[in-house]
């Protein structure tokens, strides 16, 4: 399995979003780094899975509210 992770500075990820792909069935938590201190994002994630060359996606899960403060 892979993962997407996607963030963004508005809750509807509709402008400023990045997305970012992570590989390994066993991922639970990864860092991003670069963003802004004191700045609000929202972050989702989904998996996918390749089967003979077609990507199925899950649904994106419900988003969270971080602030960086470091």
């Amino acid at each position: 399995m892979r993962q997407k992770v996607q963030y963004a500075t508005n809750s509807d990820f509709s402008s400023g979003k990045t997305t970012k792909t992570y590989s390994g069935a066993s991922t639970v938590k990864k860092t991003i780094s670069g963003l802004k201190k004191g700045k609000t994002y929202y972050v989702r994630i989904r998996t996918y899975k390749t089967v003979s060359g077609t990507k199925y996606y899950s649904a994106w899960s419900s988003s969270k509210k971080v602030k960086i403060s470091k």
